[in-house]
Order: structure tokens, then C-alpha cells, then sequence
């Protein structure tokens, strides 16, 4: 099973090398069909399909992908496989219900669609079918037609295959007139208004904006016009991905399904996939550059990051990433021979608080304490709660000696702050245990158990007080 962000790479992908194709005169229908064919069924986990083109003279479909069925698992004679040579209106059965409707549409149970004519001996059973007119300006030029997935079509595969066949239409639109489109500035800019997404064509050695269509205009939030003025530079956050991804494309002439971060004019930041094709555009080199705004699926990424790595209570580490980023500190400490302590603290007599107040108001404390202990901290020590009561500090560049000073102030802090719990306040205290990294440590595990052993001795010594080891 593909997943969703591989199956956005790869559909933005598609549709940059069709969208090339638009202005590439030396493609032919053929590669035309296998671009198209071998993304649509990669993209929908298709067995087999068919891509073609309605012949503009005969009105006949015209193609040659149908796939390797005929060979392998079809017996039916090659003779039934010819596509009939009259208009497409003629055609009936599944794949010619699309065409007469110009409706894209799926179906799991083809057996049961009312423009089912059953299939000949031999032919290879239908699990499922899907299939897409290809339409530019209300003209039907060809037809995606997809069968046998390994799983049930969904509504989103035809929204996909929808995209492709929007570009597939410009594309086979300008084939069929390219001798009128080669020389017109204007009309090659009417077609890419056309595609789906995002397009930029730049220069390939200065970056300035040659053209964008409407939907990159709005996407920068500026327009068409502004951005004539501009460069591609003035949209990268990190200009280093920049210079990569044109070091790479003067080399292979491609790039596809790269992700970075653009920005609009407000500066307001974006992740995309970029996919990017070195071409000739009316006598002069350039890039074409194919955006999708994945911004959302970051941000659901990391928030799933930020779920996985952090206690969801206080919104500091969780045990498991506070021990995955402290073997780092550990190992890099000892590669340069540099201090690291480790602080532990457990608040004194939390059960009584749950037992007395409920643990709604055990939370509200861990909720406080974490906040109070977190403004005592650099930006660069970790913290994170390893326990229900419990909470674990890595200092980085600190002796014990300094690691024990900051443990007695923030046990000072703690005691002194009252803590409010609807109309009661609390006071609360806590113990602390202080080792450091010494040079026979090779991992944190070894460090942490000093400092629970020192935490030990402060909880025998009566609680609220600093004990190191």
C-alpha cells in the first residue's frame, strides 16, 4: 500500500513531466501514453488500463498501452482487442459509458453497472474499473481507463487521475496543434493557466520570474504581474535548497518530488513538493517549477511528533525522548570531554495531594511545577518527566558542583510558591538527586542511577533538600 505522502510525491511528480511535455516538441503520443499509463496505475495500485487519444479526423479512440494482460492472462483472440475505427459514440460497455457521459466515474462491482455488456471468453475478470474522459475546453481528446486494483477505488483515486487527465488534456491539446503552439508566447500561457497547480517558469542561470499561472500568483499572495518582477529567489527560505536544486537540475535536467520550504510575500512560511524540469521555452533555457502546498500534512506530522516525543500533561519530554536525546548528550559529552550533570527531582508526599484533592488537582500541580522548574532552565538543558511524580534535567557544560547550586534553587522556588487549586492553595515540596558524567559512563543509564540513588538519600533525609552522588 502506497502511503499518503509517498502518493503525493509521486502524483506531483505525474503531472511535472506531463506539464513538460507541454513545451518539449520532440515527445510522442507514445511515451505520451506510458508517462500517463504507468503513474495512474503505480498511483491506484492498478493491474491493468489503457490510456488513448480520439484520433481528431476519424473521431476514433487511438492507443497502444494496453497492458500486459493479452500476454500473459488473457486468451481472448488479439482481433477483439482492436479499438473499433468509427466515432467514440459507437463505443459501449464500461469504458465507453465514460466517454458517451463525459463523467469520470469507479466502480467495485463492474458486473453490476448498468452499462455492463459482460466481457468475451477468455478475457481477463474485472475486479474493479476506473476511468476518466480527458476534456480540454469542453472537447473530449482521449480517456485514462484503469482496472483490477489490488484494493477497492476510492473517491480519492479519481480525484488523482481526474488531475492527470486536466493535464493530459493540455498536453495531447497542444500535440495536436503544436505547429500553431510552437511560436505563441500567448497560447502556451493560456494552457498552463490550464494545469491544476501551481507553475513557475524562471530563468535557469539569473532566476527571474518569466511567468507563473494564476494559482502560484495566488499562492505567493502576489500577482501575475508582480511576479514578473521578482525572482524564484525571493520565495526560497533557505537559499542553500535553492542552489541544490538548480546544481542538480543544470546535471540531470530534472528534479521530481522534491520537499522544501517556500514563502509567500508576507513571509509567511510554507513546505511544498517541488518538482522542477530544465526545457527550452521560446529559444531561451529555463525551469519550470510544479508546486504542491503540503503545509497540512507537516503540521499533522509533527503534530504527531510532537504527541509521540512529549508528556501530553506538562509538554516537556516524555521519558522514552528524554532518554533517546540524553544518550546523545552523554556520548557527545564524552567525545569532547565536556561537563554533563543530571538533576532529578520528585515531589514530596504527592499522594496525599491526589488522595485530599483528587487528581485533577495532581495534575494542576505537575501542570505548575513543570512551569516554575522550566523558568530556571538554558535553552539548551533537557528536560522531561520520567515518572508520575518524577522529573529528570540533563545539563549541559555543568559540573555537579554547579548542578547542585541550581537544584537547591529551584527546591527553594518550590517551596515558596503557592499553588492555587480553586479556593485552596497548596504548598509543596521536593527532593533532588545530583550526579555527573564521570569517565567511566558510556551510557545515561549508569548516570541516572546515581542520581536515583542520591534521590533516594534526600527522601530518607526527610525530604525537601538536595543530596548528590
Amino acid at each position: 500500500m502506497i502511503d499518503e505522502a509517498g502518493k503525493e510525491i509521486d502524483l506531483n511528480a505525474t503531472l511535472a513531466e506531463l506539464v513538460s511535455a507541454i513545451i518539449r516538441p520532440g515527445i510522442t503520443f507514445a511515451e505520451m501514453y506510458q508517462i500517463v499509463l504507468q503513474k495512474s496505475q503505480a498511483l491506484t495500485e492498478s493491474q491493468h488500463g489503457f490510456v488513448s487519444s480520439i484520433d481528431p479526423n476519424t473521431n476514433a479512440h487511438v492507443s497502444d498501452t494496453l497492458t500486459e494482460m493479452r500476454k500473459d492472462v488473457c486468451s481472448v483472440s488479439s482481433a477483439l482487442y482492436a479499438l473499433p475505427e468509427g466515432p467514440h459514440h459507437l463505443y459501449q460497455g464500461l469504458w465507453g459509458h465514460s466517454l458517451n457521459t463525459r463523467a469520470a466515474y469507479f466502480t467495485n462491482n463492474p458486473g453490476e453497472h448498468p452499462s455492463a455488456r459482460g466481457l468475451p471468453e477468455g478475457h481477463v475478470p474485472l475486479i474493479n474499473f476506473l476511468s476518466v474522459p480527458v476534456l480540454f475546453a469542453g472537447e473530449l481528446l482521449g480517456q485514462i481507463a484503469l482496472a483490477n486494483s489490488s484494493r477497492d477505488y476510492t473517491q480519492e483515486d479519481l480525484e488523482i487521475i481526474s488531475k492527470i487527465g486536466k493535464v493530459y488534456a493540455i498536453v495531447l491539446h497542444n500535440k495536436q496543434q503544436e505547429n500553431e503552439l510552437r511560436h505563441s508566447e500567448e497560447r502556451f500561457r493560456l494552457m498552463i493557466e490550464g494545469a491544476p497547480f501551481p507553475i513557475v517558469v524562471c530563468g535557469l542561470e539569473e532566476y527571474s520570474i518569466l511567468y507563473c499561472n494564476q494559482l502560484a500568483a495566488g499562492f505567493f499572495n502576489v500577482s501575475q504581474e508582480e511576479a514578473m518582477l521578482l525572482k524564484i529567489t525571493d520565495f526560497y527560505v533557505v537559499q542553500k535548497e535553492r542552489l541544490k536544486l538548480f546544481a542538480e537540475l543544470r546535471k540531470k535536467g530534472k528534479v521530481l518530488g522534491r520537499e522544501l520550504q517556500l514563502k509567500n510575500r508576507e513571509g509567511q512560511i510554507f513546505w511544498v513538493i517541488a518538482s522542477a524540469v530544465k526545457m527550452e521555452w521560446f529559444g531561451n533555457p529555463v525551469v519550470m517549477v510544479a508546486i504542491n502546498d503540503i503545509s497540512a500534512r507537516k503540521k499533522m506530522e509533527e503534530e504527531l511528533q510532537r504527541l509521540a516525543t512529549t508528556d501530553t500533561l506538562t509538554g516537556i519530554l516524555n521519558r522514552r525522548q528524554f532518554f533517546v536525546l540524553g544518550e546523545q548528550e552523554v556520548e557527545r559529552s564524552r567525545r569532547y570531554s565536556r561537563e554533563l550533570a543530571l538533576l532529578l527531582y520528585d515531589i514530596d508526599h504527592f499522594k496525599q495531594v491526589n488522595d485530599t484533592f483528587g487528581h485533577q488537582a495532581g495534575d494542576i500541580v505537575l501542570q505548575e511545577l513543570a512551569k516554575l522548574v522550566h523558568a530556571q532552565l538554558r535553552k539548551n538543558d533537557l528536560e522531561g518527566r520520567v515518572g508520575g511524580e518524577e522529573f529528570a534535567i540533563l545539563l549541559p557544560e555543568t559540573s555537579i558542583s554547579e548542578a547542585v547550586v541550581l537544584a537547591e534553587r529551584i527546591r527553594e522556588i518550590i517551596e515558596s510558591v503557592a499553588i492555587n487549586i480553586g479556593e485552596t492553595s497548596l504548598h509543596i515540596t521536593a527532593s533532588f538527586g545530583v550526579a555527573s558524567v564521570e569517565e567511566a559512563d558510556v551510557s545515561l543509564d549508569s548516570v541516572y542511577k546515581r542520581a536515583d540513588s542520591a534521590l533516594y538519600e534526600a527522601k530518607n533525609a526527610g525530604r525537601n533538600c538536595v543530596r548528590r552522588k
